[in-house]
Order: structure tokens, then sequence, then C-alpha cells
């Protein structure tokens, strides 16, 4: 990937994330003995607590590593977000500020969010003349 700056670094994050997560899922196996307390349990913790630890920590030091060397293209992320007339991440957002948990609002926001990807119409002139959302849309669509 010659595009992107730091793959190896990235990928070794996600890849160690892995080892991570394997060693929750036997921490989460011990807890079902808890009370019984037998040998297996101190065997798989002798090994999966310090690892998990030092991993944690060097996963840390890259992920650090990336953001400090990160470079963002403010324009062009506006250019990429333009792309999708709003639809990127804004439907759902408007569908929460207009009622929490609710399907149909939901259902809403991403119908408005297609209809103005394949009209190439922005999403919030589509927002503005539905008068059963009545949102703050200053809001909504501030990518800040």
């Amino acid at each position: 990937m010659p595009h992107k700056r730091n793959p190896i670094t990235t990928e070794r994050i996600t890849g160690l994330a892995r080892v991570l997560r394997a060693n929750a899922s036997a921490a989460v196996e011990n807890v079902a003995l808890w009370h019984e307390r037998d040998i297996s349990h101190s065997g798989a913790e002798r090994v999966i607590l310090p690892d998990s630890l030092t991993l944690i920590d060097y996963l840390q030091h890259l992920a650090i590593r990336v953001v400090r060397g990160m470079v963002v293209h403010e324009q062009r992320m506006g250019e990429n977000l333009g792309i999708t007339y709003g639809g990127a991440g804004l439907p759902a957002r408007a569908a929460r500020a207009r009622l929490r948990r609710n399907d149909e609002a939901y259902r809403v926001a991403q119908e408005l969010a297609q209809r103005a990807w394949h009209e190439r119409v922005p999403l919030r002139e589509l927002l503005e003349v539905r008068p059963d959302f009545r949102l703050d849309l200053d809001t909504i669509f501030d990518l800040g």
C-alpha cells in the first residue's frame, strides 16, 4: 500500500490486538470456575496477565508513534465528505437528534442519505424541507 504512510506499524497494532483479545478470552474462561480455583487458572494467568500488560504498553507506544506522525489534510477530508452529499455518518446523527433509539427516524434519515447520494443533493437541504424533522441542523452538520 504505497499510498499509506505507516502500514507496517498499523498492521502490527491490528495483528497484536488479536493476541490481546485471545488473552482476554482465556481470562473470561477463568472467571467461570473462580470459586473452584484449580491449577488451570493460575497456569493461564501466569502467562496472559504479564504478557497482556506488556503488550498493551507496547501497543500504546506504537499508536502514539502513528498519531505523532499523522498528517491531516482538512481540505481533502472536506472534499471526501462532500462526495457523499452529507450522507457519511450524518444520517445516524440526524436520527439520534430527532428521537433516541427510534427506528423510524433512522430509516427516514437513511433514505434521505441515499436520496442525497443518488440525486446529488446535499442531505442538509433534504432535511430542511421535512416538517416532521425539527432538527438543529447547524449542530448536526458541524464537522468540527
